[in-house]
C-alpha cells in the first residue's frame, strides 16, 4: 500500500528549507537510505511534503500477487503499487488528472527522478475524527467523506484506497484526497473499482460509528441517493465474494479483535443486505 502520513500534522519528519534555491531542495528530494520516505518542508514559501520513491517491490512480492490473482475475485486483488519512481510518477499523473477535474487533491509542485513535492492540504481526517467526542459531529464528518467519494466517482474516477487516513481537512475546511499511487482500473473495471472504493470507505468509517450497522447503512444510502453511476450489480457481487470471509470472522468470533477486522465485518454486512 502507499504512504499514509501525507498531510498529517504529526508522525513524519520535518525540515525547513526556507528560501533556498530549487537545486537545494531537489538534492534533498533524493532518497539516501536513511532519509524518511515522506518529509514536511517549505517549498517556494508554502508548506509542502516531499514524498520519496520506495524501493522496487521484490520478486517474491510480485509472485505472491500473481498467485492471489488466480484464487481471489478480481475486485479483491491486491493493487500492488509499482514501487520505485514509477509509483511516484503514476501518483503525480493521477493527482494532476484529479485536479484538472476540480477534485480536491494536493498540487504537484515539483517532480524529480526520485521524489515528488506536494502541497500541504491540512490535517489527516482520521486524526481529526479521533479528537472529536460528539457522535453527531463525527457522523457529519463521515458524511462529508462519503460525499467526497461521490464527487470522485461522478467525475469518472476511482480512488483505489479511500481510507480516512488518506484524506485531510484543510484550514479552509476543504476535504482532500491523498495517496493515489495505486490505480485500481489497471486490474479491474471502473465499476468494480468504484464498488471497491465504497466498501473500503465504509470499512474505514466503522471505527467512528456509534451504531456500525445503522450508521454505515446511512452512509451507504447517501452514496446511492447522490451518485449518478450504477454500480449496484458490482457491489452485490463484491458482497457475495466477501461473504465467506465475514462468515469466518463470525464463526471464530473475532470481529472485535482489531479495528480493521471490525470494519471489514460490518461493511460486508451492509453489502450483504443488498
Amino acid at each position: 500500500m502507499g504512504l499514509y502520513l501525507l498531510g498529517c500534522s504529526s508522525g513524519a519528519a520535518q525540515t525547513n528549507i526556507g528560501h533556498c534555491k530549487h537545486q537545494s531542495i531537489f538534492k534533498l528530494m533524493e532518497t539516501p537510505p536513511l532519509l524518511p520516505r515522506v518529509e514536511q518542508t517549505i517549498f517556494d514559501g508554502q508548506p509542502a511534503w516531499i514524498k520519496r520513491a520506495e524501493e522496487t517491490r521484490s520478486s517474491c512480492f510480485v509472485i505472491l500477487h500473481k498467485i492471489l490473482q488466480h484464487i481471489m475475485s478480481k475486485v479483491l486483488h491486491p493493487m500492488g503499487a509499482l514501487g520505485d519512481i514509477d509509483a511516484i510518477r503514476q501518483e503525480a499523473k493521477r493527482l494532476e488528472g484529479f485536479g484538472a477535474a476540480s477534485l480536491p487533491v494536493p498540487k504537484v509542485l515539483a517532480l524529480t527522478e526520485g521524489s515528488v513535492v506536494l502541497s500541504n492540504t491540512g490535517k489527516q481526517l482520521r486524526g481529526v475524527l479521533s479528537g472529536i467526542t460528539d457522535a453527531q459531529l463525527k457522523l457529519a464528518m463521515l458524511e462529508r467523506a462519503m460525499r467526497g467519494l461521490v464527487a470522485v466517482h461522478a467525475a469518472g474516477f476511482s480512488h483505489g484506497c479511500p481510507l480516512l487516513k488518506d484524506m485531510t481537512i484543510g484550514a479552509d475546511d476543504t476535504l482532500h484526497f491523498l495517496d493515489l499511487e495505486e490505480d485500481p482500473t489497471a486490474r479491474m473495471s471502473p465499476a468494480d473499482a468504484q464498488a471497491r472504493d465504497v466498501w473500503l470507505l465504509l470499512s474505514s468509517c466503522t471505527e467512528f460509528c456509534e451504531e456500525p450497522f445503522q450508521d454505515l447503512n446511512h452512509l451507504f444510502n447517501i452514496y446511492f441517493s447522490e451518485c449518478q453511476g450504477d454500480i449496484m450489480v458490482n457491489l452485490f457481487a463484491l458482497g457475495k465474494a466477501l461473504r465467506p470471509y465475514r462468515r469466518i470472522i463470525s464463526v471464530l468470533r473475532v470481529k472485535d479483535v482489531s479495528k480493521d477486522v471490525t470494519g471489514a465485518y460490518w461493511s460486508v454486512r451492509v453489502l450483504e443486505g443488498l
